[in-house]
């Protein structure tokens, strides 16, 4: 949660972050994990109680507005393959975090409400969990699909980019006149 800052501004920050923390993980590996849980729609690293908060989580750190957030791109089943397959250490941190925040939210954070959960992440959005699923919700939103969230490129499409595999020319200012067009 981070405050006297806009959502986009947030998410053009988080999109750096995200590509070089991620550089150095096996992708292809997480994105064979993510299809088995599309496949199965089951967790994998998970149970689906932890599931419902770590989604909650997501949910408020990349919320639903105008536009749709984690929940629609799916950043959870990324957490869940990320887990299972690169971060299995990072397993106990969740469940101890997520427990913790379950018991303070009178057993089941999931169920709060919107202002509530979001008073209870203010308490803790400088410790080391709210920290680890702030990274795994913006690398599931905005990562490539294949991995198992960006859903439908929701991400991708948050930020303005497009899916097309094809560009034809100029690219860019950088480029004018450089493929044949007369510069303006």
């Amino acid at each position: 949660m981070v405050t006297g800052m806009d959502r986009r501004t947030l998410l053009r920050a988080g999109g750096g972050l995200v590509a070089t923390l991620l550089a150095g993980h096996n992708l292809s590996a997480i994105a064979r994990a993510a299809a088995v849980q599309r496949e199965t729609q089951q967790y994998t690293a998970l149970t689906p109680g932890l599931a419902a908060t770590l989604d909650a989580m997501a949910a408020r750190i990349l919320p639903t507005t105008d536009t749709p957030g984690a929940r629609e791109a799916g950043a959870i089943w990324f957490i869940d393959a990320a887990i299972a397959r690169d971060l299995p250490t990072a397993l106990p941190l969740l469940q101890q975090g997520a427990a913790e925040l379950d018991t303070a939210a009178g057993g089941n954070f999931a169920q709060a409400s919107e202002a509530e959960q979001d008073r209870l992440l203010a308490q803790i959005d400088n410790g080391d969990f709210f920290g680890l699923v702030h990274f795994l919700t913006l690398a599931g939103t905005f990562t490539l699909p294949e991995y198992g969230g960006n859903r439908d490129h929701v991400g991708w499409q948050l930020l303005g980019l497009s899916t097309q595999h094809h560009w034809s020319p100029p690219f860019g200012d950088y480029d004018r006149g450089h493929h044949g067009e007369a510069d303006s």
